[in-house]
């Protein structure tokens, strides 16, 4: 607990019990949980805690660095309490985030000249595609509907 305390007060960021329930809540996940997952966790300890207090203090601790904001397309923002260098695996179809490290890969260098001025604050890789788990789902969906024996409605278009 010193040390998250230790970090909000490196960032000059005001040391709640909220915001340190927060912040325990998401350390050390994996899972990319959303703001409502956190707040139900959140909630167990801290039954008066607000929704819209758990989303604030995800907003802050994301501008400060210390949280990073995941979106998949058209899906509820995630947060990653993993903030050292690694890229994210984003499946289009069960919206699962994996985290992939970069640690020890190389990752392109963009010419100056590609970024037109632009100053990059906070690389983000992400690759989008189908999770094991999806992949064996649209194989066998793809090979009943190959073979006749969709399990669907009936009803062809």
């Amino acid at each position: 607990m010193e040390k998250l305390i230790q970090q909000l007060r490196d960032r000059r960021i005001a040391v709640t019990p909220q915001r340190l329930a927060v912040m325990a809540a998401l350390q050390g996940r994996r899972d990319h949980p959303t703001a409502d997952h956190l707040y139900q966790e959140v909630r167990r300890q801290l039954p008066a805690i607000s929704f819209n207090t758990v989303y604030k203090t995800l907003e802050i601790l994301c501008q400060q660095g210390m949280v990073i904001k995941v979106n998949p397309l058209h899906a509820m923002a995630r947060y990653d309490g993993e903030t050292g260098r690694h890229a994210h695996l984003i499946c289009r179809q069960c919206h699962q985030i994996i985290d992939l490290d970069w640690e020890g890969l190389e990752v392109p260098a963009l010419p100056a000249e590609s970024l037109q001025g632009f100053q990059i604050e906070h690389p983000s890789l992400t690759f989008w595609g189908l999770c094991p788990r999806c992949q064996t789902s649209a194989s066998q969906s793809h090979e009943e509907n190959e073979h006749g024996n969709s399990s669907g409605t009936g009803i062809s278009v």
